[in-house]
């Protein structure tokens, strides 16, 4: 009996703990609001006789100071420009990019000043709008697809009044439960597989067409997305975290800063069928295979937003006293890198004139400069980061609002293994750089296999029944122009490249020449016209290396052309479709490796017709990034080991 009151008086002192906590977050909340304090005690006031939903107002209020739309003119013009255009605009890619760059003419510059003009909830939110929120929310849980979920998880993943940074909206009220559909589900079983069974289907009817925004762009209100066309990444993820939450199924948005060997960031929906398994998701795929299609892609940190306040976040631990990167200007990151691939904890040295702080951070290349994707807490020269995706190259660096983002260490790669090598460029041992691309060639050689097995044949029938093949094209170690000679005899009036079964036609330029070196112009264009818009064979000859030919059918595509008059073809020219990052003839590039927190150039060539430079007398463990200085964005850090160029 002694221990059993022990135990009891124990409970009751934690539980007394936790409200005081509690209390404690609401009122700090509520001073937040200030004159707006009224709305919120209204609140809490109006659900006085319901403990649990007045449990879930309290959740709401005492995390709401960390929460705020941006602001403005600027900001509700995008908004309602949006959703005109998504409600009555039609036409393809080049329709939809046209209207994005005519309104970002004019506003652009005001969207990018609205993010100093900060709404905060607490200082804005009605009463009645919270009350809406918090009964909607609790008419669609507990119900027997759902009531496997706790309290906690509805507070953290169905309870919240928005994703992001948006302007709030009834959006509940859009994305509303079917009676007919409440019904339907009311007679299945009370389980997460089923869950599982009603995400994928809400999921399923929602397709992706994204389109890359040039700057910032404020978040859409979730009831606007209700209509979406192109959009990026985050606004579709957000569109499917609404659509989960007004279903009574819990979802939030997992995202990554940064890719680890490629540019930009990704964000994404993720599903929760019970309390502790998350299901990644993109539009117009089947629910959980997101990553499984993305495995040359390298994750060096994922997070996953929250609507409470994380004590583990570095905002919390700052707590205000150094200016923070904007990425973790925010109590509400959880790091879920874990749940995603293996991870290591790195400890790296930092230099020693460093300005002093208590943090430092990891960033990564993003084909134009470093990024910070994580943080870590300094002991003196050395740094600690946890939970670090693998395969990816890091550098250290320290970060101010006045400086930005400054190295602080030797860059270093984090193996598959967990192992550290550090990328210090050795300058007393010295190679030659054989350099055939400027970025890495996962896109270009996924091209490339499309057209091995290929044919060249020239006839003198249209229809190719007495056809004859000059060329098969064999396999190729890379994706550039080819230059191959025939070996037949006679002259022939019509030429054409069949293309290999499951191949769209997948070639980018294509040319004949006679004995004499003369190009052969096609008289009329034949073969296979059922072509995707904008990719029909007069890409095949128009000097952009970028169009191409891509047929909606995939058994028996081909297309060639009728000569003036049967010629004999000396030399054919093709180049597969392709990403234009190979080395172009003509074209200067620039050799550049990485010393002591800066890019050192290791001198300038011009490109060849055999597609490969050549840098004598360059460094040995160095980290590398050829530049085109002609044209062109896309480029990749590099390692140079065993005469191959290695990308990170």
């Amino acid at each position: 009996m002694q221990n059993m009151n022990k135990v009891l008086m124990l409970a009751l002192a934690c539980t007394s703990c936790l409200t005081a906590c509690h209390e404690k977050s609401t009122e700090a909340a509520m001073k937040h609001a200030g004159d707006n304090r009224h709305e919120l005690e209204a609140v809490l006031e109006h659900y006085r006789k319901e403990p649990l939903k007045k449990r879930a107002a309290r959740f709401l209020i005492e995390n709401m100071d960390a929460h705020f739309a941006f602001g403005g003119e600027a900001v509700e013009a995008y908004g309602r420009s949006m959703d005109s255009l998504f409600r009555h605009g039609q036409g393809d890619r080049g329709y939809w990019n046209m209207q994005y760059d005519s309104l970002l003419q004019h506003i652009g510059m005001e969207l990018e000043l609205c993010q100093n003009n900060r709404l905060h909830d607490t200082e804005t939110l009605t009463a009645d709008f919270l009350i809406e929120q918090i009964d909607s929310a609790f008419g669609v849980w507990p119900q027997r697809w759902n009531k496997q979920y706790s309290f906690e998880t509805f507070c953290r993943y169905i309870l919240p009044y928005r994703v992001g940074n948006e302007r709030t909206s009834l959006w509940r009220r859009t994305f509303h439960l079917p009676p007919h559909m409440r019904e339907e589900y009311r007679e299945a079983g009370d389980n997460a597989t089923y869950a599982y069974g009603i995400a994928h289907n809400i999921l399923g009817g929602i397709r992706g067409d994204i389109y890359y925004p040039p700057q910032f762009l404020p978040d859409l209100p979730l009831d606007v997305l209700a209509n979406i066309r192109p959009a990026s990444c985050k606004e579709y993820a957000h569109l499917c975290v609404a659509v989960l939450r007004a279903h009574g199924l819990a979802a939030t948005v997992d995202f990554t800063p940064q890719w680890g060997n490629r540019g930009m960031g990704h964000e994404w929906c993720v599903f929760f069928p019970d309390d502790h398994t998350a299901i990644p998701f993109n539009p117009g795929e089947r629910l959980g295979e997101h990553f499984m299609k993305r495995k040359e892609d390298k994750l060096p940190k994922v997070f996953r937003t929250t609507y409470e306040k994380r004590k583990e976040s570095l905002y919390m631990q700052n707590k205000g006293r150094e200016e923070l990167p904007a990425l973790f200007d925010t109590p509400c990151l959880m790091d879920v890198t874990r749940e995603y691939m293996p991870t290591s904890d790195v400890e790296v040295k930092l230099y020693a004139d460093l300005p002093q702080s208590r943090f430092a951070y990891l960033a990564v290349f993003d084909d134009v400069q470093w990024n910070i994707v994580h943080w870590g807490e300094r002991r003196g020269n050395k740094a600690t980061f946890r939970n670090m995706g693998r395969g990816v190259v890091y550098m250290p660096v320290c970060y101010s609002d006045k400086e930005g983002t400054v190295p602080a260490g030797d860059p270093f790669l984090l193996t598959d293994s967990g192992l550290i090598r550090t990328l210090v460029a050795d300058t007393t041992q010295r190679q030659t750089l054989r350099a055939k691309r400027k970025f890495r060639d996962v896109r270009s050689r996924q091209f490339l296999q499309g057209v091995i097995g290929g044919k060249f044949q020239v006839a003198n029938r249209e229809d190719f029944s007495d056809s004859l093949t000059v060329y098969t094209i064999p396999q190729l170690e890379d994706n550039k122009f080819h230059m191959v000679a025939t070996d037949y005899a006679g002259r022939y009036r019509y030429f054409r490249y069949l293309s290999p079964d499951w191949s769209r036609g997948n070639m980018a330029e294509l040319y004949t020449f006679s004995d004499e070196g003369d190009t052969l112009k096609p008289k009329r264009l034949i073969g296979n016209f059922h072509v995707r818009p904008w990719c029909g064979p007069e890409n095949l000859f128009d000097g952009n290396t970028l169009s191409f030919y891509d047929s909606h059918d995939v058994f028996n595509v081909w297309y060639g052309w009728e000569l003036e008059e049967p010629q004999h073809i000396a030399h054919i020219l093709f180049l597969p479709r392709n990403d234009d990052n190979f080395i172009r003839e003509g074209e200067e590039y620039e050799l550049l490796y990485w010393h002591h927190g800066t890019w050192v150039s290791l001198g300038c060539r011009f490109g060849n017709r055999e597609a490969l430079l050549e840098f004598p007398h360059s460094p040995t463990n160095a980290l590398f990034r050829l530049h085109n200085r002609t044209k062109g964005r896309e480029e990749r850090i590099f390692t140079y080991e065993d005469g191959k160029q290695v990308w990170w």
